[in-house]
C-alpha cells in the first residue's frame, strides 16, 4: 500500500473515531459503541505503523487511556492524541 493510500485511509478511520468519540461521551455505557471504538483504535493504529515503515519519522498514532499519559506523550512529541482525554 502505498503512502498516499495509507494516509487517506488513516484520515477516513480518524473522522469516524471522533464521531464515535462524540457518541461515547453522549453514552458512556454504550457497549457496542465501546467495542467499536476499541476496534476502529485497533485498525488505526495498523495503519499508523504501516505508514511508519514505509516513511521512517512519521509521527505513529497510539491511544492513551488517561491525561496523564496523554500530557507526558505530548510533552515529549511523542504521539498525537485522537480524542479528547
Amino acid at each position: 500500500m502505498e503512502l498516499q493510500t495509507l494516509q487517506e485511509a488513516l484520515k477516513v478511520e480518524i473522522q469516524i473515531h471522533q464521531k464515535l468519540v462524540a457518541q461515547m461521551k453522549q453514552d458512556p455505557q454504550n457497549a457496542d459503541l465501546k467495542k467499536q471504538l476499541h476496534e476502529l483504535q485497533a485498525k488505526i493504529t495498523a495503519l499508523s505503523e504501516k505508514q511508519v515503515s514505509i516513511k521512517p519519522g512519521s509521527v505513529c498514532l497510539c491511544f492513551c487511556t488517561d491525561i496523564e499519559s496523554v500530557q507526558t506523550a505530548q510533552l515529549n512529541s511523542q504521539l498525537l492524541p485522537l480524542c479528547d482525554p
